[in-house]
């Protein structure tokens, strides 16, 4: 099975292995990175969504910790404090937090973000600045306001958007922040759903409207982070993304597979492939197996030719 599994014997030279694997422990002991280990190893109710975004966003940009910007949102929270707390229900409480930040505040989705893929959109002291991004950071900036408001809300993951819902005996409601804070029916939900999946049955429906762990909103954010930087060419900053990922889900073999392929692209060949291998080992039924295997080949042979 070893000899089956393994992708190549070639081996590059022990000079740039050493140097690799120094260049990636300086990466992994960021101080970004290790905050953002620290604050995924939480129970995941507990984890501080808002200061793990900021993370991500740091250890991405560099610069200052934008940690200072949890102040913000404590901030947005506290001017809409009153007016939230005079609403008579829920629906009247949603309405009240929507015309502040998407009246008052001026908060909204950026059209263009599918055309013209851009970082900041999920850089979430980015979005708090320009007061636009993904559907997911707008999302996220009204989850933890409304936390800090005692609202009921969470996540609403479907294929394709990222909405918040609020559930309480006075009513259900599902808020689109990205569109001004539209509101959505649950038979908008279930076409949003069959939009990517056809029939959806009611199995899946029930699994796909339930609420994401804050783990889960996260991966979400790195995913789309690893896309648009492989859109724009950052191999670097996609590599990060897809570290992350597999800080928080270790077991997931299409990240483990392209941690692999973008170490191969970043030069970091060894690296490469002992990922490689390793998912060669864990899927030998992969489809894309003898692709993964012609290409790690042909790349160890190129450095081979250069050395």
């Amino acid at each position: 099975m070893r000899d089956r599994a393994r992708i190549t014997d070639q081996r590059v030279p022990l000079r740039l292995t050493k140097m690799w694997r120094t260049i990636g422990a300086m990466q992994h002991s960021s101080p970004a990175r290790q905050r953002f280990a620290s604050l995924i190893r939480r129970p995941d109710p507990q984890v501080p969504l808002a200061e793990a975004a900021l993370a991500i966003a740091w250890e991405d940009q560099g610069g200052p910790d934008p940690h200072g910007c949890v102040a913000h949102l404590d901030a947005i929270a506290a001017a809409a404090t009153q007016r939230v707390a005079a609403a008579d229900d829920s629906g009247l409480r949603v309405l009240a937090l929507n015309s502040y930040l998407f009246g008052e505040l001026g908060f909204y989705g950026d059209p263009g973000y599918q055309r013209n893929p851009d970082p900041a959109n999920s850089y979430l002291d980015r979005v708090l600045e320009r007061r636009t991004g993904l559907p997911i950071m707008l999302s996220l900036i009204y989850l933890e306001v409304g936390w800090r408001l005692g609202m009921p809300v969470y996540g609403l993951a479907l294929p394709g958007h990222f909405l918040v819902r609020l559930c309480d005996p006075e009513g259900d409601h599902v808020i689109d922040p990205f569109s001004g804070g539209a509101t959505w029916s649950m038979a908008d939900c279930e076409r949003q759903i069959a939009s990517y999946y056809g029939e959806a049955g009611p199995e899946l429906t029930a699994m796909l409207i339930a609420a994401p762990g804050r783990g889960a909103i996260l991966a979400r954010i790195l995913r789309n982070l690893k896309q648009t930087h492989m859109a724009r060419g950052d191999t670097t900053r996609a590599l990060a993304a897809v570290e992350r990922l597999l800080l928080l889900d270790t077991s997931d073999p299409g990240e483990l597979r392209d941690r692999g392929l973008l170490r191969l692209r970043a030069g970091r060949l060894n690296a490469a492939l002992e990922d490689l291998e390793r998912y060669a080992r864990q899927n030998p039924a992969a489809t894309d197996l003898a692709e993964i295997k012609s290409i790690a080949r042909g790349m160890v042979e190129r450095v081979a030719q250069q050395n």
